[in-house]
């Protein structure tokens, strides 16, 4: 009698656990290409406020360009796919995922479009752990902040200008947060640097005449405002800019 009833149970669970194998089953294939579908969806548009399409005009998932040890810098690390925007097979402007870990509260991952004259047609930022209500002001449905990078250049906005307006700069600071626009203008800045000194291999073509003469690394910013600001400790993060 017990032996029926173990086998009676068994088969009622191997029953049910058919069933739930089924439904899962089931629902990951009917919910795979939706979710398929509005992964592409949010990369097209992170990509198009990036880079406008009307840049470009050949399909821009199609071109890319890894990152080499060789040439990575400490915001944009070895092996990051830099997606290129052609029209006609010339490449007009480049996206390229950066990270700076000099957040207030962890990494910060965002994406930067580059055009061929080195100038910025666009930040996103992908993620972030900064403080809500304060270093979230980075996101650009929280404050439209981030778009004061449009149009900026190696050309037209001298080296001392990328910073926060605190520290001499064009850019606002956040009330009660400085540490995280710090973070962001300092990689944006250093990845039109990169841009910059890798163009040749970026953009297949040689660098603009005008731009080849703007010397200031990317290191010695780094290096001559740590000189003004000193590198106290942020609890969080260990070495860092204080607010």
């Amino acid at each position: 009698m017990m032996a029926r009833s173990v086998i009676q149970h068994s088969l009622a669970l191997a029953g049910f656990a058919a069933i739930c194998a089924f439904v899962l089953a089931f629902t990951q294939a009917n919910t795979a290409e939706p979710i398929a579908q509005a992964k592409a969806k949010a990369r097209a548009q992170a990509l198009a406020e990036v880079m406008p399409p009307n840049y470009y005009l050949d399909p821009i998932l199609d071109e890319s360009f890894v990152v080499s040890s060789a040439i990575g810098t400490r915001f944009i690390a070895s092996g990051t796919n830099i997606l290129r925007a052609l029209s006609n097979g010339i490449v007009v402007g480049i996206i390229v995922p950066i990270r700076t870990s000099e957040g207030y509260s962890g990494d910060i991952d965002l994406l930067v479009g580059v055009d061929n004259t080195l100038a910025i047609t666009g930040v996103r930022v992908l993620a972030h752990k900064e403080t809500p209500g304060l270093g979230d002001k980075i996101q650009r449905n929280k404050s439209p902040w981030i778009d004061d990078f449009l149009g900026k250049s190696l050309s037209d906005t001298q080296a001392s200008a990328w910073a926060v307006r605190k520290d001499g700069g064009s850019f606002d600071q956040f009330t009660g947060a400085t540490i995280t626009p710090r973070a962001v203008i300092q990689a944006v800045y250093g990845t039109l640097l990169y841009a910059r000194d890798n163009y040749e291999t970026l953009f297949e073509a040689p660098l603009p005449d005008g731009l080849s003469d703007i010397t200031l690394t990317e290191d010695s910013i780094r290096a001559k405002l740590i000189s003004q600001l000193g590198a106290p400790t942020n609890p969080i993060k260990g070495p860092t800019y204080a607010e």
